[in-house]
Formats: structure tokens, C-alpha cells, sequence
């Protein structure tokens, strides 16, 4: 022992330095050096989920000129971090500047139609310190994919995911398997995202997918931030309680751990059940006292003093009796959808929305247009086999004219992008096995609308081997030997939708003509596209005002009272300018007249009054204001339009 006490002692030498992979792959790809694709691979390897790494992978797969690897390795680095392009040297200090200018030339000659080219166009053109041209290439590559929320990001930081904002909307109105979906293509999108996966949780419980929200839970607790998070949480109020009813089946399960409790804490708070929510917290922290999240979701209610659950139809009555109810306002029943609906949602590539719509008219002896509408609406959400089905109906349906004309598919969509995304729906099934007839049947159908007719005939003879019975494959086969379709025809384009503003535009031109059921369509059809312009409430209430549709303009003179926050303002700051779209002042005072016959014909009604009393009190005509509105209060049962009530007092202000 005594001699081992004895013994020197042997300090250890210093540790092996570990290469910095990294830098070395920088300096290597700034100096052009041929290994610098190793060294990049290299530091990946050191660090598969590092931001910088994987942009310098990204980069140097550019430099070699592997543009499609390189914008998966660019949308990995975004996805580790947001911010991974900003606060980046400029190009010609990453490699070398001639390699770059030779390499985005030719990326320019492939960027075309590619979405995932144009992305990574835009970043490098970014890195470069071209932001204009950058925002074009995302711009398009947003539009060719049809979303794309890191694209979208990289435009405008403040920009929100509108797959998130798809699947908020469809949990407050219960739609749980439309709310998975959108909140899945959030998080493939933004996998560093917290509340995607906190949204696709709440979707899954709350459809009794009860194991994989459990397991997918992890994804929330590992990536949450305090400040973020519970706030959005708290804002999402989905649809009745099915959320609740989920934390609670989800506690009671047999062997009810942490995980289970945490997570049945995460779907109360969600559904406002904040007293549920702590006392299932409680019931964690008695099996993991430690628990952060468990924590963090009590600190916050407590915080922000939230407390108790929403009142329960069972719960007993308060002492002293029910208090006494406002009178109900009665409300005007729902205006069912029509087939307009759903080409409207065609249009902007919604076809979810639009399959909504045309559920109401599926039904035994419905019309061809519905089927019609109903395949191009199901080849949208991927759904082949149903969309097989619509189209031979539609197809069996018609006649020779309306099954060849040409680009009446092409006519439903707003862009040929949009067309052609449709259209790869069927072509990537198609390219996937050839053998298969379904999808060369479908895209048959559709190459007879463009006027390809020997495309069309190519693609039926697969289906025609496989179903040579069918009724449908049958009547193609014998109309594409017709010899009206022997040659292919070149039919005359279908121009894009006009940009909002030209519509706009072209509303209030044709109003100024006299043209007012165009003016009408066309003020339908911007705000539809963007309904944040100014003035397109006031110019659909002049086309109603001008047709005589008097209901309708004052609906819209309601929504001017809104947009114009005329709860919060006096009388007098009600600005109108009906007549200022008028070009022809004749014109306008005839309709004026109208209304006020209406008004005559119509003595116990009170919607024409209201409208005739708001638009004489706006051309300070405060008399016959007065009594247009003295009209309106006294037909008007029980609640009246404080507004309006507002409105009527001015003027019997100005009148006396």
C-alpha cells in the first residue's frame, strides 16, 4: 500500500481536439476546394439537425450544381430555424462568385414550372442580396405548390401558416378530420412549430384517435414556448365540448400515467375547461411532481386567473331563481348553398370547402353539373376511385357537345397553374404504374377537353384492356373514333382571373355605364378575391340599390355601418356617397324615386323605410329622413338596430 502511495502520479494528457467540421467546409467552399462536399457531409454527420449545417450542405450542393438536394437540405435548415437565411454573408463570400453566377443561370433554365426550384432560386437570390427577384421566385414557388408557409415566411416574416389557419377554422366549426389533415401539413411545413402540433393533438382526441394523439403529444412538450403556446391554446375554441369529453375518457384509461394527465390538461385548457384542466394537472404532479409542462399550464391559468368550467346543462339553478332572458332577436334562417358556392371554391383550388357544398345536392336523379363539379372536386383531394365514379356519371349523363367541349374543365379553375396542379393529381398516380386503368381513364376524360384526342386515345387503351365492359370506356372508345376526333384541336386559351384591383376596376366602369348586373358580378368576384379593398361594400350596396334589390342593399348598408364603426361614432360622421358612382345624377334620382315607391307599397315593412331614411339623412334631407325612420321604428318589433336608433335621433335632432 505504502508503495502504491509511493507512486508518481500520471496526470492524463489533453483531450484529442475535435475538428470544427463547419468551419472547415466554409472555408473550403469560399476557396472553391474540390473537398469541400466532404467536409460538409462531414459536419452534418457531426450535427444531422443543425441549422448552419445543413445550409452549408445546401450551398454546397448548389456549388456542385444538385439543385434538387439542395433545396431539401435549405427547407432542413429553415425548418431547425426559422431565421436561417438572415444575417448570412452575401453569395460571392460563400463560394466562389463566377461558380454562382454559372449555377444560377442554370437553375434559371429549370425553375419554370418546379416549385421546389423556385424556392431555392428565391433563397439563393436572398443570400445574394437580390430581395427583389428573391420575392418573384418565392412568390411563384408559393403559387405552383399552392402553399408553401416557409415560402411564405421568407416574403413576409409576419405572414401566418394557412394550413395552421385552416385547421383552427375547421376545429371551431368540429370538422376533426379536416382539422388533422390541415394541421398535419402545418407541421411537415414548420416541424419546429409547437402549436401544429398542439392543433393535430386536439383534432385526434377529439375524433378518438386517442394513442396517436398520446404519442404525437411528445412533438408539443419538446418543442413549446411558454409565451406562445398557452396564449394560442386559449384562443382556439373549438367546437362543443368533444375536446373535454376526449381529456376525460383519456384520464379514465386503464393504467393512467403522467402522460395521460398532462395531456388531458393540454385538451381542457384547449376547450376552456380551466378548473378540469388544474385538477388534471394535480392528478400529474402527484405521479411526477416535477413535471415542467404540468407547471408551466397551472402557472399560466393562475397567472391570467383563469378558473372554473363553462356552466353545464345539468348544473343546478343559482339561489334566487333563472334570471330573467334579453329578448331573443329573431334571425333570418341560413341561405342554403348552390352550385356557385362550389365553383366559387373551385376557383381558388378549396376543394374542400366546395365537396361541403356539393354534398347537399348528391342525391339519387341529380343533375349532370353535380357530378361534373363533384369529380373535379375529389381528383383535388387526392380521392381517384370516388372521382371515377362522379365522372362516369357525368360522362353517361350528357350528350356528345357537353362531353367534348373544349376546356370546360380548364374554364372552373382561376390560372392554368392552378389547372395543371389539379391536373397532377391524376399524373403522378398515372406515372406511379402505368398498368393501372383508373387514372388513364380519368386523364382520358380530361385530354378530350384540352383536344387531345390521340393522348385521350393512348391513355384509354390501358383502360380499355383492363375494363373492356365498362359503359364509359365503351362510349370513349366510340367517340374518339368519330372522325370530329381524329385530330388533336388547339382550343383558345381561358386568360387567368383578372387581379382584385381590375375587377374593381371593371365594377365600377360598368356601373358607370348602366351595366349593373356586371358591375354586380364583378364587385362579387373581387371581393371574393380580396375583400379587404376599400369601397366594395359600398359599390355592391349601389348595384342593389340600382336593380332594386332593397333586401340585399341594406345588408350591405349594415356591413358599412360596421366597416365605418358607427357604434363608436356620432351621427353625423356616417359617410355614404351613394350617388358619386353615378355617372348620369338622373339615373340616380330615379332610383331613388323606386325605393320611395317601394316604400309607399310596401306601408308596414321596414327594411325599404330604413334604407330610404339613411340615404336621405346622408344628403342632409333631415325631414324626410325623420320620417322615412319614424316609419321604420314603428314597424320594427322588439329589439331595434341601436345604429339605426342612432341614426333616426339626428335626424329628428336636425328636422326640429
Amino acid at each position: 500500500m505504502l508503495l502504491l502511495l509511493a507512486a508518481p502520479l500520471r496526470a492524463d494528457g489533453p483531450a484529442a481536439e475535435t475538428p470544427n467540421w463547419l468551419a472547415e467546409a466554409k472555408s473550403a467552399l469560399e476557396l472553391g476546394s474540390d473537398n469541400a462536399a466532404s467536409l460538409a457531409a462531414k459536419a452534418l454527420k457531426a450535427k444531422p439537425l443543425g441549422a448552419a449545417e445543413n445550409r452549408q450542405m445546401a450551398l454546397t450542393l448548389f456549388w456542385t450544381g444538385h439543385f434538387e438536394d439542395s433545396a431539401r437540405y435549405l427547407r432542413r435548415a429553415l425548418s431547425s430555424e426559422r431565421d436561417a437565411l438572415l444575417d448570412q454573408p452575401t453569395l460571392p463570400k460563400l463560394m466562389p462568385a463566377e461558380d454562382a453566377r454559372e449555377r444560377l443561370t442554370q437553375l434559371a433554365a429549370k425553375v419554370e414550372k418546379d416549385p421546389e426550384l423556385c424556392f431555392l432560386a428565391g433563397c439563393i437570390l436572398m443570400l445574394d442580396g437580390d430581395r427583389t427577384r428573391a420575392l418573384a421566385f418565392l412568390v411563384r414557388a408559393e403559387e405552383l405548390a399552392g402553399t408553401d408557409a416557409q415560402a411564405s415566411r421568407l416574403v413576409d416574416a409576419k405572414s401566418e401558416d394557412r394550413n395552421q389557419s385552416r385547421g383552427e377554422l375547421a376545429l371551431k366549426e368540429g370538422d376533426w378530420e379536416d382539422a388533422a389533415r390541415a394541421f398535419t401539413f402545418a407541421a411537415l411545413d414548420a416541424p419546429t412549430v409547437a402549436e401544429n402540433y398542439a392543433g393535430l393533438v386536439v383534432a385526434l382526441a377529439a375524433a378518438n384517435d386517442d394513442a396517436t394523439a398520446l404519442q404525437l403529444a411528445a412533438n408539443v412538450y419538446a418543442r413549446y414556448r411558454l409565451g406562445t403556446l398557452f396564449p394560442w391554446l386559449d384562443k382556439l375554441s373549438p367546437a362543443g365540448r368533444a375536446v373535454a369529453d376526449s381529456a376525460k375518457r383519456i384520464e379514465n384509461l386503464e393504467g393512467a400515467g403522467v402522460g395521460h394527465h398532462r395531456l388531458a390538461s393540454l385538451l381542457y385548457f384547449a376547450n376552456g375547461w380551466y378548473m378540469s384542466a388544474s385538477e388534471a394537472g394535480v392528478r400529474g404532479l402527484l405521479i411526477e411532481k416535477l413535471d415542467n409542462f404540468i407547471h408551466d399550464i397551472e402557472g399560466w391559468m393562475e397567472d391570467h386567473e383563469l378558473r372554473g368550467d363553462p356552466p353545464q346543462p345539468n348544473e343546478p339553478e343559482l339561489p334566487g331563481g333563472e334570471p330573467e332572458k334579453p329578448p331573443v332577436k329573431p334571425q333570418d334562417p341560413p341561405v342554403p348553398p348552390t352550385l356557385d358556392d362550389a365553383r366559387k371554391n373551385i376557383r381558388r383550388g378549396d376543394y374542400t370547402e366546395a365537396y361541403k357544398v356539393l354534398d347537399n345536392f348528391v342525391r339519387e336523379g341529380a343533375e349532370a353539373e353535380v357530378y361534373r363539379l363533384l369529380f373535379v372536386v375529389l381528383v383535388g383531394r387526392g380521392e381517384l376511385s370516388n372521382a371515377s365514379t362522379a365522372m362516369q356519371t357525368w360522362f353517361l349523363k350528357v350528350g356528345e357537345q357537353e362531353r367534348t367541349r373544349l376546356n370546360h374543365l380548364r374554364e372552373l379553375f382561376n390560372s392554368r397553374e392552378l389547372f395543371d396542379s389539379w391536373r397532377r393529381e391524376i399524373l403522378v398516380v398515372r406515372d406511379a404504374d402505368p398498368n393501372v386503368g383508373l387514372p388513364r381513364l380519368l386523364n382520358c376524360v380530361v385530354e378530350i377537353s384540352r383536344g387531345r384526342y390521340n393522348s385521350a386515345r393512348t391513355e384509354l387503351v390501358v383502360a380499355r384492356i383492363e375494363s373492356p365492359t365498362n359503359a364509359t370506356v365503351i362510349a370513349l372508345d366510340r367517340l374518339l373514333e368519330l372522325d370530329d376526333y381524329i385530330n388533336d384541336k388547339t382550343p383558345d386559351g381561358v386568360p387567368d382571373d383578372p387581379t382584385p384591383k381590375a375587377q374593381l376596376a371593371k365594377a365600377d366602369s360598368a356601373f358607370r355605364t348602366g351595366k349593373y348586373e356586371e358591375a354586380k358580378g364583378a364587385y362579387l368576384q373581387a371581393m371574393e378575391a380580396d375583400s379587404s379593398l376599400p369601397y366594395l361594400t359600398l359599390g355592391l350596396m349601389r348595384c342593389y340599390f340600382a336593380l332594386g334589390d332593397y333586401d340585399n342593399a341594406a345588408q350591405q348598408l349594415k356591413l358599412l355601418f360596421t366597416e365605418q364603426d358607427m357604434a363608436g361614432r356620432q351621427a353625423r360622421e356616417l359617410s355614404l356617397l351613394l350617388d358619386a358612382g353615378y355617372d348620369d345624377l338622373d339615373a340616380f334620382e330615379r332610383h331613388l324615386a323606386a325605393l320611395k315607391q317601394e316604400c309607399d307599397d310596401r306601408p308596414l315593412s321596414s327594411t325599404p323605410w330604413m334604407l330610404y331614411g339613411v340615404i336621405q339623412l346622408t344628403r342632409n334631407e333631415f325631414t324626410k329622413a325623420r320620417d322615412a325612420l319614424q316609419v321604420w321604428h314603428d314597424n320594427v318589433p322588439g329589439t331595434r338596430d341601436p345604429i339605426v336608433e342612432k341614426l333616426f335621433e339626428y335626424a329628428r335632432k336636425k328636422a326640429s
